[in-house]
């Protein structure tokens, strides 16, 4: 239920009494006054509303900022957990390497043999050129047997046109043979035929035949598998230039290494990642400090005074000023301080610096949700203020939702009553004009009646005072 400060307004303006006897304009004042008066407690009980729904905003813009600075940590936690890591490569024209969940910190070396090749096929002409994939085809067959080395897959198309034979090979051979259209002919006298290639490096052959057992292939190259090295190992082979290295480690061959050279992959931990994530963090802290602030000193607005705001200033100040018990674990150790407004910087150079010296200090400092450190702090500070139950946010915002539903209820009711003033009042004043009305006709007839009597003037304007 939801009301406005101009409903109780219109209330305090009856509709104009038209009256029909002398005192019409004194009877609509008496209607006016009384009901200005009924409405006054309306009046105010408004003005409650009011205030109670500029609250509950005020209420819900803080709720927004500490929800944001909620997310921020989790976000912090995400990256401690799975983005930490980062791989690079001594030598990139040869590897390139991307971490993923499950990677350690390490150093690996590889040397690339051979990059490997795909197998790839041409079809024969048509018994005339096929100028109309879509019509025409190289064979009058539906049913084909594609090889790849020694599997065979058998093939049923649509049609015997070259595009229905081309699309049941990409559908119906599970990845292992690719077939596109290709025109060896001139724009003018197109010649199509159908160019096939393995979808993985293999030294098997691809050959296609149709029901019949013709061979529609005019021209094959087997292709080769890649191989690769690791840590002086022996020769290994792969079916694919994308290998896994190590669980979640994952790194494509993109060039041959020279003879005898090998590539240095190192996994480690990347302080540049940590920075950014720690950045992302201060901007939440800074904009839930805004927040609060606009609540304090001239016209702080609807939650001046408010206790709420020394809990959430409370919580901000110990996420400021971490520190785990002791000097060297402080957040200002890694250039992550609060300037004299209250706003968080993150120095990235001193931070990164910092961190590449000692990272494994800064993990404990940080640590995780659930075994302590700044993050667990974090976690148990927020959870006090946005617990969906519990927290000191979310219980204001019930409170201030369950009293301007009662005001607003309240007020509902109050109109109505003044609604039902107003109406009998109404009706009991146009019963009084109408008898007054009834009475002025009446002193009108017996002053004109005496009148030709006494042979006075009739002065009917006057009425009874002529009596």
């Amino acid at each position: 239920m939801s009301t406005s400060s101009t409903s109780a307004a219109s209330l305090t303006a009856p509709p104009t009494f038209t009256g029909v006897s002398k005192f019409a304009t004194s009877l609509q004042q008496v209607l006016t006054r009384a009901v200005g008066i009924a409405s006054l407690p309306l009046n105010l009980d408004e003005q409650q509303v009011s205030d109670l729904q500029t609250t509950q905003s005020d209420l819900n813009g803080l709720d927004t900022a500490f929800t944001n600075l909620q997310q921020s940590v989790a976000s912090l936690q995400n990256t401690i957990t799975s983005g930490l890591l980062s791989a690079s490569t001594s030598n990139s024209s040869t590897v390139t390497a991307t971490v993923g969940t499950g990677a350690t910190a390490g150093t690996y070396t590889i040397s690339v043999g051979e990059l490997g090749s795909y197998s790839t096929a041409l079809s024969v002409a048509g018994s005339t050129p096929v100028s109309d994939p879509t019509s025409h085809g190289i064979s009058k067959s539906t049913s084909y047997n594609l090889y790849l080395g020694t599997t065979k897959i058998a093939i049923a198309a649509a049609s015997s046109d070259l595009q229905d034979l081309a699309s049941a090979i990409n559908s119906q051979s599970n990845g292992q043979v690719q077939a596109t259209l290709v025109n060896v002919g001139s724009t003018s006298s197109p010649d199509y035929r159908l160019s096939l290639q393995s979808g993985t490096l293999t030294a098997g052959a691809v050959d296609l035949q149709d029901s019949s057992g013709n061979d529609l292939i005019s021209s094959s190259t087997a292709g080769s598998p890649a191989s690769y090295s690791v840590d002086n190992s022996a020769s290994i082979q792969s079916a694919s230039r994308t290998i896994t290295l190590s669980p979640g480690l994952t790194v494509n061959l993109i060039g041959q290494s020279a003879s005898g050279a090998s590539t240095t992959i190192t996994v480690g931990n990347n302080a540049s990642t940590l920075a950014s994530a720690f950045s992302s963090f201060a901007g939440s802290y800074n904009a839930a400090v805004d927040a609060i602030g606009q609540y304090h000193g001239q016209n702080a607005g609807a939650l001046e005074g408010d206790s709420l705001l020394q809990t959430l200033t409370s919580a901000l100040d110990q996420l400021g000023n971490y520190t785990n018990g002791s000097p060297a674990s402080a957040l200002a150790n890694y250039g992550i301080t609060l300037d004299q407004t209250g706003q968080l910087a993150v120095d990235t150079s001193k931070f990164t610096t910092a961190a590449n010296a000692n990272f494994g200090q800064l993990l404990t400092t940080i640590s995780n949700t659930t075994t302590g450190g700044f993050l667990q702090t974090a976690e148990f500070l927020l959870n006090g203020i946005e617990d969906p139950t519990t927290g000191a946010i979310k219980t204001e915002e019930k409170s201030v939702a369950n009293q301007l539903k009662a005001a607003q209820t309240h007020v509902a009711n109050e109109q109505a009553a003044v609604n039902q003033i107003q109406t009998n009042l109404t009706q009991q004043i146009a019963l009084a004009d109408s008898a007054i009305a009834e009475l002025e006709s009446q002193a009108s007839y017996v002053t004109g009646l005496f009148a030709q009597y006494t042979g006075a003037t009739s002065t009917q304007s006057n009425g009874l005072s002529t009596l």
